[in-house]
């Protein structure tokens, strides 16, 4: 038995419901076609996860046109290719709509049937590139991203941990404010860790610790997002990440590097929330509790943006609202440690920030095999990363 073909989906949208069932009759052989009337409900036609193969508008609609429609269309549903319907001759608006929605075809009322079969198919043939585009895009991206971590966790599981750690930081702080390419933004701030693999492993330990570094360390250390950079330009969609990365060591106030006059507002997103993560998980390092770590960040407020310093200081706020203690042995994976673990004799077990994995549970219940049981004070987030508790835990 023949399995019947799928008809491609697309979405007529005018202000003229009577134009609309015409051509939805007109249609409906080749096509499976849903209309809606006037741009409002156009929008609300556009289900995330559920994208038409084509979109087709009017130019002159009241309210919202149909050039800020297919603009709106576009960032709304990427993949689905647009098409404007008009008997609108204006070329200046004509070009606007092409530009701003990023028009594919453009056909001038009255249309015959075949011709606008015809577009609609090379739309459809266009749309099926773009996704077949995008999804090997996908797979390569995720695939070299996994390559690159995977590589990171051999080369360095300190930071690797470090990264992250950042990750569910900058996270938190991202929950807060608007942002576009979030993606970028977040895959940013784990392949910032890529550099240390150029680090001799003495430099290494030392940035793990929190150690102060010599002049000639801390130009390695300086040299970290170029390193990054050049491991992850090579691949396909990077150049925002790359860019964010660039930026990472910038300060709000135009200090810092690169040294290229670019201050403030003009500095990529990605670069300042990096810049902040970075410099809060280095406090950490050096053995600061949350709280004071945002206090001296505080006072370097001329450093960060303003208002992911503030959207930090919420989440670490609503992160010491509420306190539950837990023991050793009911430590769970997911659970992140809100501050450093360390054994009686005063060696670093963990890192505050540390996501909690069976590994790492299984490595403290050594500890406290091989010493004598001491009770330890421990800080733990539950795995939503929302609430804080301090502990006794045994340990060694």
């Amino acid at each position: 038995m023949t399995t019947p073909v799928e008809k491609p989906r697309i979405l007529l949208v005018d202000d003229e419901p009577n134009l609309l069932d015409g051509l939805r009759r007109q249609l409906r052989r080749d096509f499976t076609v849903e209309t809606a009337v006037g741009a409002a409900n156009g929008l609300f036609a556009l289900k995330p996860g559920d994208p038409f193969a084509v979109i087709v508008s009017d130019f002159l609609m009241p309210g919202i046109n149909g050039a800020e429609f297919l603009a709106a269309a576009a960032k709304a549903a990427p993949t689905s290719t647009r098409m404007l319907l008009t008997g609108h001759t204006s070329l200046a608006d004509a070009a606007v709509t092409v530009n701003q929605g990023r028009v594919f075809r453009m056909l001038l009322k009255p249309v015959d049937t075949e011709t606008m079969t015809a577009a609609l198919r090379d739309c459809v043939t266009q749309h099926k590139l773009v996704v077949s585009e995008r999804e090997l895009l996908e797979r390569t991206l995720q695939g070299s991203v996994k390559a690159l971590s995977d590589v990171l966790s051999l080369a360095s599981p300190a930071a690797f941990g470090r990264a992250a750690r950042m990750r569910r930081v900058a996270s938190a702080i991202l929950d807060q404010v608007e942002v576009e390419d979030r993606w970028a933004v977040e895959l940013a701030v784990e392949m910032a860790q890529l550099g240390i693999v150029s680090l001799p492993p003495t430099v290494a330990a030392k940035l793990d610790s929190g150690a102060e570094l010599a002049p000639a360390e801390q130009e390695m250390v300086d040299q970290l997002p170029a390193v990054a950079e050049q491991l992850i330009s090579p691949i396909p969609r990077m150049a925002p990440v790359a860019e964010c990365i660039h930026y990472s060591h910038k300060g709000f106030d135009g200090s810092g590097t690169p040294a290229d006059g670019v201050a403030g507002d003009r500095i990529p997103f990605g670069g300042r929330l990096l810049r902040l993560v970075q410099d809060h998980d280095a406090l950490l390092l050096q053995g600061m509790s949350p709280t004071v770590a945002l206090a001296t960040l505080r006072t370097q407020s001329h450093l960060y943006d303003p208002a992911l310093l503030e959207a930090f200081s919420s989440t670490a706020a609503a992160a010491a609202e509420t306190i539950r203690g837990v023991m050793l042995a009911d430590l769970q994976a997911g659970m992140v440690l809100a501050a450093a673990v360390r054994n009686r004799s005063d060696v670093l077990l963990v890192n505050a920030g540390q996501e909690v994995t069976v590994g790492l549970i299984t490595r403290l219940r050594n500890f406290a095999a091989l010493e004598d049981g001491v009770a330890e004070p421990l800080m733990i987030l539950d795995e939503a990363g929302v609430s804080a508790a301090s502990v006794p835990v045994a340990i060694g």
